[in-house]
């Protein structure tokens, strides 16, 4: 599988919906969690490596641990960006930051993820191949590159 163009901070914008929330007006909890894993997908896809591929080719990515701060809520109508990128591969685990922004520049929710590369077949980790990683820049966690 060859990977497309470089994106070492994958952003996009969503707006929230009525669905997208509770009682309390502001987006769910578990929609948060649900997006952290929609985004990372999204942005493995535009590198070349949606989870569908994978899945076929025998493995997949898994959850294996997750940090959420939840900084203020987000209600229906705003537009959020979403930003999300990797500080770190090694062997079969990754480091994933996820950041969701208001229209005001707030930060509303951020994520730390650890990912374990699996066998579909034994659902065990196995080694993340070189050239996956080889399509991923590594960031620091703040998501900025050296120099910026």
């Amino acid at each position: 599988m060859t990977a497309a163009a470089r994106i070492p901070v994958f952003e996009r914008t969503r707006m929230v919906v009525d669905r997208d929330c509770d009682i309390l007006g502001h987006v769910n909890n578990l929609r948060w969690v649900r997006w952290v894993i929609e985004l990372a997908d999204a942005h493995a896809s535009a590198l070349g490596y949606p989870f569908e591929t994978c899945h076929r080719e025998g493995r997949v990515w898994v959850v294996s641990e997750q940090h959420l701060n939840y900084r203020r809520g987000a209600a229906p109508g705003e537009v959020l960006t979403e930003a999300t990128w990797v500080s770190e591969f090694r062997g079969a685990r990754s480091v994933r930051h996820s950041r969701w922004t208001g229209p005001d520049g707030e930060v509303c929710f951020e994520a730390t993820t650890h990912w374990a590369f699996v066998s579909v077949e034994r659902m065990r980790p196995t080694r993340i191949p070189r050239g996956m990683q080889d399509a991923f820049d590594i960031l620091p966690p703040g998501g900025e590159a050296p120099g910026d």
